[in-house]
């Protein structure tokens, strides 16, 4: 082989980066992708939630120009149970881009020793279900509030206070709220 071909050879092979170089910036390109995915959701998310404000507000007003004007008091209900769902949903992306960025992390370390990974790994999966609890707790809670600010909404806006009626709602309530406590506790025995 002619010099000028070895010495072509040995230039591209120091110029070849570094695996761990590419692997880290490859890396870190999904984790940014994500996070840029991550937020375009949620503004398509603040954009709903003001979409359904909107809503609302021009219903409001148009039912209060009418001769009969209707009662709509489910309308502010709706405008808080979307609320709710925006921040349960935020919250999951969250979760989701928090994860994301931990196993990018786990991918970037490839170095250590399998003792050290599996350890590692098994930490982050730990971690992850924990986290997946917490995300699962908080939208628990925000149905259990959305159903006792229903509940409350009923019985004020239809006059059912010391009704057969009050007292299903207030059963409703209760089992909305038992239903909500046991889940919570089956998720802590799980990680604990």
């Amino acid at each position: 082989m002619s010099a000028v071909g070895k010495l072509n050879r040995e230039q591209k092979d120091e110029e070849m980066p570094n695996k761990q170089e590419v692997r880290d910036e490859v890396a870190a390109l999904f984790l940014r992708g994500m996070e840029r995915i991550a937020e375009v959701q949620k503004q398509y998310i603040d954009i709903a939630v003001q979409h359904n404000t909107d809503l609302v507000e021009i219903v409001k007003k148009t039912a209060d120009k009418l001769p009969a004007k209707p009662y709509l008091p489910m309308l502010d209900l709706t405008k808080s149970a979307m609320n709710r769902f925006a921040d349960i949903e935020k919250a999951a992306i969250d979760f989701t881009i928090e994860q994301t960025r931990v196993w990018t992390d786990v991918f970037k370390d490839r170095t250590s020793t399998i003792k050290d990974t599996t350890e590692s790994t098994t930490d982050v999966a730990k971690q992850a279900l924990e986290r997946s609890f917490a995300v699962q707790k908080t939208a628990m809670e925000h149905t259990a509030a959305q159903a006792k600010e229903w509940v409350e909404a009923t019985r004020r806006d239809f006059g059912m206070t010391g009704t057969q009626a009050d007292a299903l709602t207030g059963t409703f309530q209760r089992g909305v709220e038992a239903v909500v406590g046991a889940q919570k506790e089956i998720l802590d025995l799980v990680t604990h």
